[in-house]
């Protein structure tokens, strides 16, 4: 049983899909006016690990990812690229170079998703390419009045629909006083908001009944995601950030337009800081995925500070906290070279009844209950802390088995062996990719030698012969940490 926590309930309830075995997932996507940054990769991984665990547990996924391809950034950044280059920015050269800018960007975005591992969506709708179903949408609002024109813009009416601020737990009062509202007269009530724009002079437009325009950011959701996933669907995803006004707005629009629920679970990763600051250029903390690559190198560090918070949680980057993070994902690399270099020996471990029992059964209950205890992990609203946990649980017991001197070289190949498989299972959820680590063999047989014997060195309190090796070590460059999953060496 999954359960995960709703936020429009604020509670955690049991997972019940709409149709047994398939699940209708929306979450919102990128606006394509820059690159990508960390925080984009935090939301974009959050639901990618939630789709793999739902598929792993069975389930069809049907995962629609919106693009917005215009804007006002998108066409602020228009603007200024074409003055950049000298040329005058009229009207139809700036709808050209909207449509440059957010082909440009989402080029970028999709190359950065590969990079880091994440899945495509099921279906990645555009704005642009659905003005025809987001006109329609809004002509039911306009019908049955829950809309009104003014001008050549179209208002929701927000005083017309009861449960507005259920979704961030706002009285529409609250709003009024604590929000900040933009002023337009052509407003009927202050929270009212634009479901169609009136096209500013030289901006992009489309026709439609009200005049020239285009659609507000709000209804491109609502239209989209009702168009392809029906009036009614399981989850709506997408940051803290968008709770109120966007998915507010979205949950409006939509229930009055058809009189029906829209997400029956509406989910909401946390925010991401920089050293305890919010990330911003001005503050020179903004990091992009490309500048995160191109220091680190490895994507599986960024995921891993990820999954070490869970997804409902603020998280705070630091570089402190990536190299923590490379020494979790040494850890696990290690155990598979000693795994690997085991089997190597004795590649044919024979069957079950061939090994010692008694041995055996020293760490046989820790991988029979491995699966188990991800899976709680996992159940309980993705707790992707407690997961990384029952990982590393499972490394110190095979490492435990490798270094036990009581146990056979068949069955700590066996036992190891099993190990590792669940470890490769459990990280291909969580969409890790944990490229081997390439030594040279005789050097890291050498070394490892060197590690284990200052280990029974110091199970044995020869503290002399441990110092000892441990300079040894050091001399060839190597750092040993004695971590609770055994000790682990890496280059200095």
């Amino acid at each position: 049983m999954i359960t995960l926590y709703n936020t429009l309930t604020r509670k955690k309830e049991e997972f019940r899909p709409i149709e047994d075995g398939k699940i209708s997932m929306y979450v919102c996507g990128p606006t394509v006016y820059d690159v990508p940054h960390i925080g984009h990769a935090r939301s974009a991984y959050v639901f990618d690990v939630i789709r793999r665990y739902f598929e792993y547990s069975g389930f069809q996924v049907l995962f629609v990812r919106n693009v917005t391809d215009v804007d006002d950034k998108i066409i602020k950044k228009a603007g200024e690229e074409i003055q950049d280059i000298g040329e005058s920015v009229t009207a139809g050269r700036l709808k050209e170079r909207v449509g440059d800018v957010a082909a440009r960007y989402l080029d970028v975005y999709h190359h950065a998703m590969d990079v880091l591992g994440i899945k495509p969506p099921t279906l990645e709708p555009k704005a642009t390419e659905n003005i025809n179903e987001m006109m329609g949408f809004i002509q039911k609002l306009v019908d049955n009045e829950s809309a009104y024109v003014a001008g050549s813009n179209v208002y929701f009416s927000v005083e017309k629909f009861a449960d507005y601020g259920k979704l961030s737990g706002q009285e529409k009062d609250e709003m009024l006083h604590g929000v900040r509202i933009d002023v337009d007269e052509n407003k009927r009530y202050p929270l009212d908001f634009a479901l169609w724009k009136e096209a500013k002079p030289g901006e992009p437009y489309w026709d439609s009944p009200w005049g020239k325009g285009r659609p507000g950011w709000h209804i491109e959701c609502s239209a989209m995601s009702t168009r392809l996933l029906g009036e009614v669907f399981d989850i709506h995803g997408g940051g803290l950030d968008l709770i109120f006004p966007h998915h507010e707005n979205e949950i409006a629009q939509a229930k009055a337009a058809t009189g029906k629920n829209f997400a029956n679970y509406w989910m909401h990763n946390g925010l991401l800081t920089v050293n305890g600051d919010k990330m911003a250029k001005s503050l020179r903390n903004f990091i992009t995925i490309s500048d995160f690559l191109e220091k680190y190198k490895d994507p599986d560090l960024l995921k891993l500070a990820f999954l070490n918070s869970h997804y409902r949680s603020p998280m705070d980057y630091s570089g402190e906290k990536i190299e923590e993070m490379r020494r979790s994902k040494e850890r696990i690399m290690i155990f598979f070279d000693r795994v690997d270099r085991i089997q190597k020996e004795y590649s044919d471990p024979g069957p079950d009844d061939a090994l010692e029992a008694e041995a055996m059964s020293k760490a046989q209950w820790a991988v029979n209950g491995l699966q188990e205890k991800f899976e709680e992990a996992m159940n309980d609203d993705f707790n992707t802390p407690a997961a990384m946990s029952v990982i590393f649980e499972a490394i110190k017991t095979g490492n435990d088995c490798l270094s036990d001197e009581g146990v056979g070289t068949a069955e700590k190949a066996r036992l190891s062996g099993a190990i590792k498989n669940y470890i490769l299972r459990f990280t291909d959820i969580l969409g890790l990719s944990l490229r081997p680590v390439k030594l040279d063999d005789e050097f890291s047989v050498e070394i490892d030698r060197l590690v284990q014997l200052r280990e029974k060195a110091r199970k044995e309190k020869d503290y002399e012969t441990s110092d000892r090796i441990r300079g040894e070590l050091t001399a060839k460059g190597i750092v040993v940490e004695d971590t609770p999953e055994g000790p682990v060496w890496r280059k200095s």
